[in-house]
């Protein structure tokens, strides 16, 4: 989970340089639902408390919707 976090934050440092970001945008939107399963997973076998995930959950969606405006906004 580590290193799909630190993937993520590549995606938007390319992006931020990038003349066509949509490309990096796309990429980090994929990494992150997957990233957002392996939270669900922690869930379920036991690794992660209901409560945190629940903290955890608001924030993602926070960052979901702040990427999904951004690519949005380059297409």
């Amino acid at each position: 989970m580590k290193r799909d976090a630190i993937q993520l934050v590549r995606s938007i440092y390319r992006a931020n340089k990038a003349k066509d970001k949509v490309v990096y945008l796309e990429a980090f939107l994929d990494d992150f639902e997957l990233l957002k399963f392996e939270i669900r997973l922690c869930v379920d076998m036991k690794i992660l408390a209901v409560k945190n995930q629940a903290g955890l959950s608001g924030l993602m969606d926070s960052i979901g919707k702040q990427i999904t405006d951004w690519r949005n906004a380059n297409r």
